[in-house]
């Protein structure tokens, strides 16, 4: 499994409930991305796109050559559903390596979360530390890789649910994640999804 795969799954595991609000309401999504939009139309913007098997939200790819990624950014996976209409960005970022406090990574979580706020308003946090070990500053990558820590802020407008968090797959390697969902094609997609299943019963 190489490494973009092994934090795009990372990633996914960590995506938790989401309650804060804000006022922003737009059919823009986030790096240059519309939402709804079909395959062909994100295609079309010159982005490229790999298909991205075990996820549970539908077709999804991994996208490459994008003009508005972030500057750290390592790779974004699109989930458009069984419709065709893009409802879920996931966007993660570049590995910090050999630190197993997390500075540097938690530095960088900051800056996001500043941004967020300013576009998306008041958020919801989840900063936890576990117990014994875990809640020494010399382990915090550590509790997050065993799921002993959490660290995430929640963001939700009334057509978004945003959560950014830091995920890690080992003791001294971390990472940030962002992940948005449109709520009008997220209940696209869940329709969808259960009339497919009720069709294969």
């Amino acid at each position: 499994m190489n490494l973009t795969r092994l934090f795009l799954v990372a990633c996914i595991s960590m995506w938790s409930s989401i309650s804060a609000f804000a006022q922003v309401q737009t059919t823009d999504g986030p790096i240059g991305l519309t939402w709804g939009s079909a395959f062909s139309e994100v295609r079309a913007k010159g982005i490229e796109l790999n298909e991205f098997e075990g996820t549970d939200f539908g077709k999804s790819y991994i996208a490459t050559k994008m003009e508005k990624a972030l500057a750290d950014q390592s790779a974004a996976l699109l989930s458009f559903g069984f419709n065709d209409k893009l409802w879920r960005v996931l966007i993660t970022s570049r590995p910090f390596s050999d630190d197993p406090t997390g500075n540097a990574v938690v530095a960088r979580y900051s800056e996001l979360v500043s941004l967020l706020s300013e576009k998306y308003g008041k958020a919801n946090q989840v900063h936890r530390l576990g117990d014994s070990i875990y809640a020494q500053s010399a382990y915090f990558v550590a509790g997050i890789r065993g799921g002993q820590s959490r660290w995430f802020t929640n963001f939700e407008t009334p057509t978004l649910a945003i959560q950014l968090g830091i995920t890690a797959t080992d003791n001294s390697t971390a990472s940030w994640r962002v992940i948005y969902e449109n709520k009008t094609f997220r209940r696209d997609f869940e329709a969808s999804k259960r009339s497919r299943e009720k069709g294969n019963l």
